[in-house]
Protein backbone atom coordinates (compact mmCIF):
# COMPACT_ATOMS: atom_id res chain seq x y z
CA UNK A 1 0.00 0.00 0.00
CA UNK A 2 2.82 2.43 0.85
CA UNK A 3 4.66 1.57 -2.36
CA UNK A 4 1.50 2.18 -4.41
CA UNK A 5 0.94 5.51 -2.69
CA UNK A 6 4.54 6.55 -3.35
CA UNK A 7 4.26 5.66 -7.04
CA UNK A 8 1.04 7.67 -7.33
CA UNK A 9 2.67 10.70 -5.76
CA UNK A 10 5.62 10.51 -8.14
CA UNK A 11 3.20 10.32 -11.07
CA UNK A 12 1.32 13.39 -9.85
CA UNK A 13 4.56 15.30 -9.35
CA UNK A 14 5.79 14.43 -12.83
CA UNK A 15 2.43 15.30 -14.38
CA UNK A 16 2.30 18.71 -12.70
CA UNK A 17 5.90 19.42 -13.73
CA UNK A 18 5.14 18.41 -17.33
CA UNK A 19 2.07 20.65 -17.43
CA UNK A 20 4.16 23.52 -16.07
CA UNK A 21 6.73 22.88 -18.77
CA UNK A 22 4.08 23.02 -21.49
CA UNK A 23 2.67 26.32 -20.25
CA UNK A 24 6.20 27.76 -20.17
CA UNK A 25 6.88 26.59 -23.72
CA UNK A 26 3.57 27.93 -25.01
CA UNK A 27 4.33 31.32 -23.48
CA UNK A 28 7.75 31.30 -25.14
CA UNK A 29 6.18 30.48 -28.51
CA UNK A 30 3.93 33.52 -28.32
CA UNK A 31 6.79 35.87 -27.55
CA UNK A 32 8.56 37.86 -30.23
CA UNK A 33 11.11 35.56 -31.93
CA UNK A 34 14.26 37.51 -31.11
CA UNK A 35 17.61 35.75 -31.36
CA UNK A 36 17.34 34.12 -27.94
CA UNK A 37 13.78 32.91 -28.38
CA UNK A 38 14.29 31.73 -31.93
CA UNK A 39 17.19 29.52 -30.90
CA UNK A 40 14.68 27.48 -28.89
CA UNK A 41 11.99 27.41 -31.58
CA UNK A 42 14.03 26.32 -34.58
CA UNK A 43 15.03 22.93 -35.96
CA UNK A 44 12.22 20.99 -34.32
CA UNK A 45 13.60 21.22 -30.79
CA UNK A 46 10.60 23.24 -29.63
CA UNK A 47 8.06 20.72 -30.90
CA UNK A 48 10.08 17.88 -29.42
CA UNK A 49 10.17 19.56 -26.00
CA UNK A 50 6.40 19.98 -25.99
CA UNK A 51 5.86 16.44 -27.26
CA UNK A 52 8.06 15.08 -24.47
CA UNK A 53 6.06 16.89 -21.81
CA UNK A 54 2.77 15.78 -23.38
CA UNK A 55 3.97 12.18 -23.23
CA UNK A 56 4.18 12.57 -19.46
CA UNK A 57 0.92 14.36 -18.66
CA UNK A 58 -1.32 13.53 -21.64
CA UNK A 59 -0.01 10.28 -23.10
CA UNK A 60 -3.53 8.94 -23.66
CA UNK A 61 -4.37 12.01 -25.77
CA UNK A 62 -1.21 12.06 -27.86
CA UNK A 63 -3.06 11.73 -31.15
CA UNK A 64 -5.09 14.86 -30.42
CA UNK A 65 -1.95 17.00 -30.57
CA UNK A 66 -0.13 15.30 -33.46
CA UNK A 67 -1.17 17.73 -36.20
CA UNK A 68 -0.29 20.80 -34.16
CA UNK A 69 3.08 19.35 -33.18
CA UNK A 70 3.85 18.73 -36.85
CA UNK A 71 3.01 22.36 -37.60
CA UNK A 72 5.49 23.53 -34.98
CA UNK A 73 8.26 21.98 -37.06
CA UNK A 74 7.80 24.77 -39.63
CA UNK A 75 9.47 27.71 -37.88
CA UNK A 76 11.78 28.25 -40.84
CA UNK A 77 14.40 31.00 -40.65
CA UNK A 78 14.34 33.66 -37.95
CA UNK A 79 13.75 36.31 -40.60
CA UNK A 80 10.69 34.45 -41.89
CA UNK A 81 9.29 33.80 -38.41
CA UNK A 82 9.94 37.37 -37.31
CA UNK A 83 8.05 38.70 -40.35
CA UNK A 84 5.23 36.23 -39.70
CA UNK A 85 4.97 37.28 -36.04
CA UNK A 86 4.89 40.99 -36.86
CA UNK A 87 2.23 40.48 -39.51
CA UNK A 88 0.16 38.11 -37.40
CA UNK A 89 0.16 39.98 -34.11
CA UNK A 90 1.48 43.53 -34.40
CA UNK A 91 1.25 45.65 -37.54
CA UNK A 92 -2.22 45.12 -39.05
CA UNK A 93 -0.43 44.90 -42.39
CA UNK A 94 -1.10 43.69 -44.99
CA UNK A 95 -4.22 42.38 -43.16
CA UNK A 96 -5.64 43.02 -39.68
CA UNK A 97 -3.49 41.36 -37.04
CA UNK A 98 -4.77 39.13 -34.24
CA UNK A 99 -4.74 40.43 -30.70
CA UNK A 100 -2.94 38.35 -28.08
CA UNK A 101 -4.88 40.07 -25.29
CA UNK A 102 -7.90 38.57 -23.57
CA UNK A 103 -9.73 41.88 -23.49
CA UNK A 104 -9.99 41.83 -27.29
CA UNK A 105 -11.87 38.53 -27.24
CA UNK A 106 -13.65 38.31 -23.88
CA UNK A 107 -15.48 40.85 -21.71
CA UNK A 108 -15.05 43.50 -24.38
CA UNK A 109 -16.00 46.92 -23.06
CA UNK A 110 -14.95 46.08 -19.52
CA UNK A 111 -11.18 46.07 -19.90
CA UNK A 112 -10.57 47.82 -16.53
CA UNK A 113 -12.63 45.19 -14.71
CA UNK A 114 -10.83 42.39 -16.51
CA UNK A 115 -7.39 43.79 -15.66
CA UNK A 116 -8.42 44.28 -12.03
CA UNK A 117 -9.56 40.67 -11.76
CA UNK A 118 -6.34 39.40 -13.30
CA UNK A 119 -4.27 41.58 -10.97
CA UNK A 120 -6.16 40.06 -8.04
CA UNK A 121 -5.36 36.55 -9.25
CA UNK A 122 -1.67 37.36 -9.61
CA UNK A 123 -1.34 39.31 -6.37
CA UNK A 124 -2.98 36.51 -4.39
CA UNK A 125 0.20 34.56 -5.08
CA UNK A 126 2.60 37.48 -4.72
CA UNK A 127 2.97 38.10 -8.45
CA UNK A 128 2.86 41.24 -10.59
CA UNK A 129 3.74 42.05 -14.19
CA UNK A 130 7.43 42.96 -14.26
CA UNK A 131 8.16 46.57 -15.17
CA UNK A 132 10.59 45.31 -17.81
CA UNK A 133 7.72 43.54 -19.57
CA UNK A 134 5.84 46.80 -20.15
CA UNK A 135 2.71 44.77 -20.76
CA UNK A 136 -0.85 44.30 -19.51
CA UNK A 137 -2.20 41.61 -17.23
CA UNK A 138 -4.42 40.15 -19.95
CA UNK A 139 -1.52 39.37 -22.29
CA UNK A 140 -1.62 35.74 -23.37
CA UNK A 141 2.00 35.26 -22.32
CA UNK A 142 1.20 36.55 -18.81
CA UNK A 143 -1.76 34.23 -18.42
CA UNK A 144 0.20 31.21 -19.66
CA UNK A 145 3.08 32.04 -17.31
CA UNK A 146 0.65 32.30 -14.40
CA UNK A 147 -0.50 28.75 -15.14
CA UNK A 148 3.15 27.75 -15.38
CA UNK A 149 3.63 29.14 -11.87
CA UNK A 150 0.56 27.48 -10.38
CA UNK A 151 1.38 24.06 -11.80
CA UNK A 152 4.99 24.35 -10.66
CA UNK A 153 3.80 25.19 -7.14
CA UNK A 154 1.45 22.23 -7.26
CA UNK A 155 4.39 19.97 -8.14
CA UNK A 156 6.37 21.37 -5.21
CA UNK A 157 3.44 20.77 -2.88
CA UNK A 158 3.02 17.20 -4.14
CA UNK A 159 6.72 16.55 -3.66
CA UNK A 160 6.75 17.97 -0.15
CA UNK A 161 3.42 16.40 0.83
CA UNK A 162 2.06 19.92 1.45
CA UNK A 163 -1.41 21.32 0.79
CA UNK A 164 -1.78 21.63 -2.98
CA UNK A 165 -5.41 22.72 -2.85
CA UNK A 166 -4.83 26.50 -3.15
CA UNK A 167 -2.88 25.97 -6.36
CA UNK A 168 -5.28 23.43 -7.85
CA UNK A 169 -8.37 25.51 -7.07
CA UNK A 170 -6.69 28.60 -8.50
CA UNK A 171 -5.90 26.67 -11.69
CA UNK A 172 -9.53 25.65 -12.04
CA UNK A 173 -10.84 29.17 -11.46
CA UNK A 174 -8.27 30.80 -13.74
CA UNK A 175 -8.80 28.39 -16.61
CA UNK A 176 -12.58 28.51 -16.39
CA UNK A 177 -12.73 32.31 -16.12
CA UNK A 178 -9.98 33.17 -18.56
CA UNK A 179 -7.88 30.94 -20.83
CA UNK A 180 -10.56 28.33 -21.53
CA UNK A 181 -13.03 31.12 -22.33
CA UNK A 182 -11.11 33.12 -24.91
CA UNK A 183 -8.61 30.76 -26.53
CA UNK A 184 -11.30 29.07 -28.69
CA UNK A 185 -12.08 32.47 -30.24
CA UNK A 186 -8.37 33.10 -30.75
CA UNK A 187 -7.98 29.78 -32.56
CA UNK A 188 -10.95 30.47 -34.85
CA UNK A 189 -9.46 33.84 -35.75
CA UNK A 190 -6.03 32.29 -36.31
CA UNK A 191 -7.46 29.66 -38.64
CA UNK A 192 -9.06 32.30 -40.83
CA UNK A 193 -6.37 34.99 -40.76
CA UNK A 194 -2.91 33.57 -40.12
CA UNK A 195 -0.78 32.49 -43.04
CA UNK A 196 2.21 30.98 -41.24
CA UNK A 197 1.74 27.34 -40.26
CA UNK A 198 3.82 27.70 -37.09
CA UNK A 199 1.53 30.26 -35.50
CA UNK A 200 -1.62 28.49 -36.68
CA UNK A 201 -0.33 25.32 -35.05
CA UNK A 202 0.78 27.11 -31.89
CA UNK A 203 -2.64 28.70 -31.39
CA UNK A 204 -4.43 25.40 -32.00
CA UNK A 205 -2.13 23.60 -29.58
CA UNK A 206 -2.64 26.20 -26.88
CA UNK A 207 -6.42 25.93 -27.16
CA UNK A 208 -6.40 22.12 -27.28
CA UNK A 209 -4.05 21.80 -24.35
CA UNK A 210 -6.06 24.19 -22.18
CA UNK A 211 -9.23 22.22 -22.99
CA UNK A 212 -7.43 19.03 -21.96
CA UNK A 213 -6.04 20.65 -18.84
CA UNK A 214 -9.45 21.82 -17.64
CA UNK A 215 -10.43 18.16 -17.36
CA UNK A 216 -7.12 17.26 -15.70
CA UNK A 217 -7.67 19.95 -13.09
CA UNK A 218 -11.21 18.72 -12.51
CA UNK A 219 -9.76 15.31 -11.68
CA UNK A 220 -7.31 16.91 -9.27
CA UNK A 221 -10.16 18.81 -7.62
CA UNK A 222 -12.09 15.55 -7.22
CA UNK A 223 -9.04 13.93 -5.62
CA UNK A 224 -8.95 16.65 -2.96
CA UNK A 225 -12.29 15.47 -1.65
CA UNK A 226 -11.41 11.79 -1.85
Amino acid sequence: MNEMSSAMNVSRIESAMARSRIYALLAKGFRYPDVENFSQLAEGAYAEAIAGALNVCAAEKGGDFRESLAGLQTAGSRKDLEAAYISAFETNMPEPSISLYEGSHHLQGNKPGLLLELKSFYRAFGLTIADSENDLEDALTAELEFMQFLTAKQAQAEEGALDKSPYVRAQRDFLERHLAVWLPALEVEAESKLKHTFYQALTALANDFVAFDVKAVERDIASLAA
